[in-house]
């Protein structure tokens, strides 16, 4: 139960990572305008829609920086992780719940929870980058 956590742990940690840098870089790129005169209608619809256009080229260029790259990647891979980690665990207790006999409701089930640890199992394996942009 505690690996489960911390894996979640982890995912969310990374994912709080990712969302700062993510910031930095709209921040980065936000062109700070002079300030308009209050009341100024047409220069706070010029404001919102350049701050929108800053918003989608920083996402843009997010896209293209490498580090964004490798941060996404690496959450794919721990959220994965966790699921794993979870189902494992759900499995696990299963298993000790069903300790002795079981019915053929309860061994079908058992079976669908085994063929879906070893898919899980078999799609960390081919961490060979086929696919990767």
């Amino acid at each position: 139960m505690a690996e489960m956590q911390d894996s979640w742990k982890e995912v969310s940690s990374r994912a709080e990572a990712l969302g700062l840098k993510l910031k930095l870089h709209l921040e980065q790129e936000r062109d700070e305008t002079a300030p308009r005169e209050p009341g100024d209608t047409k220069a706070l619809v010029d404001d919102m829609s350049q701050k929108v256009t800053d918003a989608f080229e920083s996402m843009g260029n997010a896209a293209k920086d490498e580090a964004i790259h490798e941060d996404v990647k690496e959450m794919g891979r721990l959220f994965k992780s966790a699921l794993m980690t979870t189902f494992n665990s759900v499995g696990a207790e299963m298993q000790n719940r069903a300790s002795g006999a079981m019915s053929d409701e309860d061994a079908d089930f058992e079976s669908h929870v085994q063929v879906a640890k070893n898919e899980l199992d078999d799609a960390a394996g081919d961490e060979s980058g086929a696919g990767d942009a």
